[in-house]
């Protein structure tokens, strides 16, 4: 019997790829969009089904999971994309723009993911793959509430897959690094922000390495990977060349030596050494709309 991935969040970039992916790979797909206007988003993939879902609504959430099992008869597999971008400095950022980053890429996510623990629990077997982001290794200025959204996704990743290992569930976190994706067409920017942050974010947002990134197919490999390598210990996936950048960077420096190199990058430029150690992101240019 094949098996059947959920995947949030799919009528575009890290969703949509991941859909065709598992639906290429022979996996059911029960695919969750939140517009009318995306249904037909899949037309023409066989076994993929796709539904209406806001992972806003937590009520939603809870019964999304019945609805979800309903469509093949069983889930073997949780993917937790859908997630929102709110860019810009703290002080010119609302309350409710901070509250929604939340909302979206932290509560909804937590909402699904208890919905399904108990069919996971009960057939003693199931991978949770969130989607968390490099930035939760460590915060980028003027992304800082999504970065600490990304950081809360992390650390839930990690808690679970502690908690749940006795039913056989694995749970794993993917820590993507820049890509070409439409999430940056759909910035929810702080409005109002004072001159005095203007020319340095200017400066970071039009480098060289915030310009280009990987394809979103690039992530939708790991979280494949994730899913399929059957190795339930394993919770951080870090996927394109600066995202796996990171971890090994922080081996050869160490935590303060690492800290203290990004933290010169992204204020002055980076240093001949942390230019060596950064590969560019990717080949595709990343349209940022400020």
């Amino acid at each position: 019997m094949n098996r059947t991935v959920v995947i949030t969040g799919t009528a575009s970039g890290f969703g949509r790829e991941s859909v065709q992916k598992f639906a290429g790979e022979g996996w059911n797909v029960v695919a969750t969009v939140r517009k009318d206007t995306d249904l037909d988003v899949h037309k023409g993939l066989e076994n993929v089904r796709t539904l209406l879902l806001d992972v806003n609504d937590e009520e939603a959430d809870t019964a999304f999971a019945d609805q979800a099992l309903a469509q093949f008869g069983r889930v073997d597999a949780l993917v937790n994309n859908a997630g929102y971008y709110q860019m810009g400095p703290i002080e010119a950022s609302t309350s409710d723009q901070i509250h929604r980053q939340f909302q979206t890429n932290v509560f909804g996510l937590m909402a699904l993911t208890k919905a399904f623990v108990p069919h996971f629990r009960k057939q003693r077997s199931g991978v949770i793959i969130n989607l968390s982001s490099i930035s939760a290794d460590q915060g980028y200025p003027y992304t800082s509430v999504y970065a600490a959204s990304k950081a809360a996704v992390a650390a839930f990743s990690e808690g679970l897959n502690i908690e749940l290992a006795s039913f056989g569930v694995s749970v794993k976190a993917i820590f993507p690094g820049l890509h070409a994706t439409p999430i940056f067409e759909k910035i929810d920017n702080a409005t109002d922000i004072p001159e005095d942050y203007l020319a340095a974010m200017d400066s970071f947002f039009n480098s060289p390495q915030s310009s280009l990134g990987s394809p979103p197919s690039v992530t939708a490999e790991v979280i494949f990977r994730a899913a399929t390598d059957n190795r339930p210990e394993r919770v951080r996936y870090y996927s394109g060349p600066d995202g796996e950048m990171i971890p090994r960077a922080k081996t050869l420096l160490g935590p303060e030596w690492y800290w203290e190199e990004f933290r010169t990058a992204n204020i002055s430029g980076p240093s001949p050494l942390w230019a060596a150690l950064s590969p560019n992101a990717g080949g595709e240019q990343v349209e940022q709309s400020r």
